[in-house]
């Protein structure tokens, strides 16, 4: 009997103590962070940063809705208090709460590998796609895909530019032909209109303050053309351009600071940045991640974030440096953390 008080009151204890426990959910601003996990293996979920107080709450979609979000989250985009998480292989795009990040709807889009999503308004929304030449028009307020829009070839990141959606176009390597491309959308009857080939990949659309476009594009080792960042007005006339030193440079992951005035991209291990004003891309520093393989950068804070994926099995870690490239911050997050959504509400 004696034996089993104590034992009683340990197990009355513990209980107690599991009760209390509460999950750190979000409750103010943040960094959401989009983990694609493994094809195949369904173990893509969201993890949310919190800056101020560098705590970090991962499986956030399932721990709140009780199932998996799918497999291979690809990007996530926040609107107001909603955001759109895009998942690949499971061709759907779920729509969540902010920051509760209860579910709102799932909106499925038949035989697709969506991408990348924009919402245009408070129903209407471009979705990117992987394997088709086509951008799909959704009505998200009801699930519904409303019409495709045909491109040339598959694509990416998406802005707006006023009355104008412009798109990456994707360069396809097993077509000699192919090249990287910015595909102009005109929004009012979500035509086609025309598109800007460059001979590399694009890898990277921004917006400046002038409300000019900046992409990114690799080089084209088959013509010898080394890779560039390219400035655009809203016609695709060319305002400026740089080309990289040399062969062998791959910028990509192009984002822009809160100004509009500040490019930084990707190189290899290496963060670089550059005026619009006066392109002459430096690094601003050196990454001692072992495999970097997604950035972006805070537009009110100038934060860059950084993932490292590792060994595309084990959890991916994160950097947080600030502007000036010193490291304020690292954690774990989920697998393969691929896209950085950040909400200041």
């Amino acid at each position: 009997m004696n034996r089993i008080i104590p034992l009683l009151i340990l197990f009355a204890c513990l209980s107690s103590c599991h009760k209390d426990k509460t999950l750190d959910l979000p409750k103010s601003k943040g960094v959401y962070i989009v983990n694609e996990g493994n094809f195949g293996f369904g173990n893509a979920d969201v993890s949310f940063y919190n800056p101020e107080t560098k705590t970090v709450t991962n499986d956030l979609f399932k721990t709140v809705n009780g199932y998996s979000i799918g497999d291979v989250a690809q990007s996530m985009y926040i609107k107001d208090s909603v955001a759109f998480i895009v998942v690949n292989n499971s061709a759907k795009i779920e729509m969540v709460k902010i920051p509760s990040f209860q579910k709102i709807r799932t909106i499925a889009i038949s035989g697709s590998s969506p991408r990348f999503i924009l919402p245009l308004n408070d129903s209407i929304a471009y979705v990117t796609e992987l394997y088709s030449n086509k951008i799909h028009v959704i009505n998200y307020q009801t699930g519904n895909l409303k019409a495709d829009i045909s491109v040339p070839q598959y694509t990416e990141h998406l802005i707006r530019v006023d009355e104008y959606v412009f798109a990456e176009g994707k360069k396809i390597y097993s077509n000699a032909s192919s090249k990287g491309a910015v595909y102009r959308i005109r929004i009012a009857d979500n035509t086609f209109v025309d598109k800007k080939e460059f001979a590399g990949d694009a890898g990277g659309i921004v917006q400046d303050k002038n409300k000019n476009i900046w992409i990114a594009f690799d080089e084209d080792t088959a013509t010898s053309t080394k890779a560039s960042l390219v400035c655009l007005d809203k016609n695709l006339n060319t305002v400026a351009q740089y080309s990289m030193s040399s062969l062998g440079l791959h910028p990509n992951h192009l984002c822009m600071d809160g100004n509009g005035e500040a490019l930084f991209f990707l190189e290899g291990k290496s963060i670089y940045s550059s005026s619009i004003s006066n392109l002459q891309p430096t690094i601003l520093f050196t990454s001692t991640a072992s495999n970097v393989y997604s950035m972006d950068v805070d537009r009110v804070s100038n934060d860059i974030y950084l993932s490292d994926a590792l060994d595309y099995v084990q959890s991916s870690h994160i950097y947080r440096h600030d502007k000036t490239g010193t490291l304020i911050h690292s954690f774990t997050a989920g697998v393969v953390s691929g896209n950085f959504s950040f909400t200041h509400e």
